[in-house]
């Protein structure tokens, strides 16, 4: 059984042109992938506090916590273990002003610590995680590259693509839905046009 943890950042649910095209992927999976489905908005993730970073400087130096540190730690390190615990990624992602929505910002950087999941050496970097990722971003217009290079404006692609490598994700799969917000037509026209992507994606998991 392959484990799929899909990690949903539109508080939209399937109104949202992520997650629509996150269903044609997930009604392609095999019998044999099992979905963990995150939605963040829901998710009431922990607030960053004076305790957590204090657990998180103390874990990093090899020292103990006191109670309220630990018992607020453990949010952190549970968060961790359903993320390592997936054997598979799905992401789905709106443009939120150019870059990615406040709160899979917050959940990456609840997640992010040396130690659970990378660590470094000489060498730089090594992720703790492992497995494909499918990153679905939906976008109200075209930031796709143009005359071979990068859109100025996007900041979902780079920022994702630097922080999956960081935890160790590979290989990494990029699935634009743009022009979202010229309307249903339109929609349709961009769902339909990564319908053979998403399902091949979907299909090479098992």
């Amino acid at each position: 059984m392959t484990n799929l943890l899909y990690i949903n950042a539109s508080p939209r649910g399937e109104v949202s042109a992520a997650n629509q095209a996150s269903l044609i992927f997930t009604n392609a999976l095999t019998d044999s992938v099992k979905v963990d489905r995150l939605d963040l908005f829901e998710a009431q993730l922990p607030e960053v506090t004076l305790e957590i970073t204090a657990a998180k400087m103390k874990f990093a130096m090899g020292l103990d916590l006191d109670d309220e540190e630990a018992r607020q730690w453990s949010a952190i390190t549970n968060l961790v273990s359903q993320f390592l615990e997936a054997d598979s990624y799905l992401f789905a992602i709106p443009m939120w002003n150019f870059s990615i929505p406040y709160k899979l910002k917050q959940y990456i950087d609840l997640i992010t610590h040396p130690g659970l999941t990378f660590t470094s050496d000489e060498n730089g970097p090594k992720g703790l995680a492992s497995g494909p990722a499918t990153l679905i971003y939906s976008r109200g217009g075209d930031y796709s590259p143009k005359d071979g290079k990068p859109d100025p404006f996007d900041f979902q692609s780079p920022y994702m693509n630097a922080w999956t490598r960081l935890v160790g994700l590979n290989p990494v799969s990029e699935v634009l839905v743009q022009r979202t917000m010229a309307g249903p037509d339109a929609l349709t026209e961009t769902l339909d046009a990564q319908r053979s992507k998403l399902i091949t994606l979907a299909n090479g998991l098992g």
